[in-house]
């Protein structure tokens, strides 16, 4: 069975009880873009106060082992974020972690930051660097209890979380962001609604300065489908999706082997086409090297995989990369790119084909050299 249903349908049946609606079928083939909040143009508002306190940042070795884990990179603080995760049976609310950690890239330790408020604890959830505002945005965070429609704002220099006033997409369990730095935006894409059996297509984009979600319609894109792989081309101005799962409980279609590329200032998807690139998978992740202008990305499938891929947009080619060691099969984990060292960052996920076992482990990549160096610290 698929394990991600299997894992989700209890967090679902929970939802059915406790709320009385889901969100709309999305439309595919509006031309026009269509907000949900305030308009993209508007004053910024206000975002809900939360109480205030004075959090205590504790440097430790490492998080705990976790999977359904992101992490994103905050290019003015020089520090890696990390945000929730499952770390354990899906079935017990304890599992899901509500903690907020920094990898801070000259001193490479840990940090449990500690804030005063935190968004709920959850899994699956995706983070996106939004380097205009200085904020890491959280989207699609989920427990076993709910998936809260809530959009959160981190600030490093203060510690502090904010809950903004946006309401994004509903019930989009397994969606994907990525931040558009020429547009200042943050797209997002798909995700599945258990009640429904329904997978989505639908596009959306967040702006932190009017603290607003619009859903584009843009006239085509990807199949319906969650956990891809998205990431922002930054030498292309494209958002490049890749892999996830097209599966519901009614339909196994094929999953797409395709690249698409978004381009927020005309709105369009398009399909970039390969016959020598990785087998479709979903829980991989991919980032992007500015220096090398390719993306990178590494592991997926449900059980796990250490395959190793580099896509190149304006060649349109993948190059499959061999490293002598890497971190074993993996899927479920979070990977950051790091301009400043040129080097990549990977944290947890789950262990091969070991349910609710996942990894505690961080690791270095250095794409000029194809090697690995685990940073994991050692008690």
């Amino acid at each position: 069975m698929n394990h991600k249903r299997s894992i989700l349908i209890l967090i679902y049946v929970t939802l059915a009880l406790l709320t009385a609606c889901s969100a709309p079928s999305p439309a595919p083939f509006v031309s026009q873009p269509t907000s949900t909040s305030v308009p993209p143009t508007a004053t910024p508002s206000s975002p809900t106060a939360l109480p205030t306190a004075s959090p205590t940042a504790v440097p430790e070795l490492n998080p705990s082992a976790r999977g359904y884990v992101s992490m994103a990179y905050d290019s003015e603080s020089q520090q890696v974020i990390l945000f929730g995760g499952q770390t354990g049976d899906y079935r017990k609310a304890e599992n899901y972690s509500g903690e907020t950690w920094a990898y801070d890239i000259a001193a490479k330790t840990w940090t449990n930051m500690n804030p005063a408020v935190s968004p709920p604890a959850g899994g699956a959830g995706s983070l996106a660097y939004d380097a205009e505002s200085d904020r890491v945005i959280l989207y699609g965070n989920v427990n076993v209890f709910s998936m809260p429609a809530e959009t959160w704002a981190y600030d490093f220099n203060s510690n502090t979380w904010t809950r903004m006033k946006a309401i994004g997409p509903l019930s989009h369990l397994g969606l994907r962001m990525a931040y558009d730095a020429e547009s200042d935006r943050v797209i997002l894409f798909g995700g599945y609604n258990i009640n429904r059996d329904e997978l989505y297509q639908d596009t959306w984009a967040y702006d932190f300065n009017s603290d607003a979600w619009v859903e584009m319609n843009p006239a085509g894109g990807p199949p319906g489908q969650n956990f891809q792989s998205m990431a922002y081309d930054a030498g292309a101005d494209r958002v490049l999706l890749w892999g996830g799962d097209t599966w519901t409980g009614g339909s196994h279609p094929p999953k797409d082997p395709n690249v698409w590329a978004y381009d927020y200032n005309t709105n369009t998807w398009e399909q970039k086409s390969t016959d020598n690139g990785p087998g479709a998978r979903a829980y991989s992740t991919m980032t992007y090297d500015t220096l090398s202008g390719q993306m990178v990305l590494y592991g997926g499938y449900g059980m796990g995989s250490n395959e190793m891929w580099a896509y190149d947009y304006e060649a349109n080619t993948w190059t499959r990369l061999e490293p002598s060691r890497d971190p074993g099969k993996l899927s479920r984990h979070a990977f950051v790119y790091v301009p400043e060292i040129d080097r990549f960052l990977l944290f947890g996920g789950q262990l091969g084909d070991q349910e609710f076992t996942y990894s505690q482990s961080a690791w270095m990549y250095d794409l000029n050299t194809n090697t690995w160096v685990d940073v994991t610290h050692q008690p």
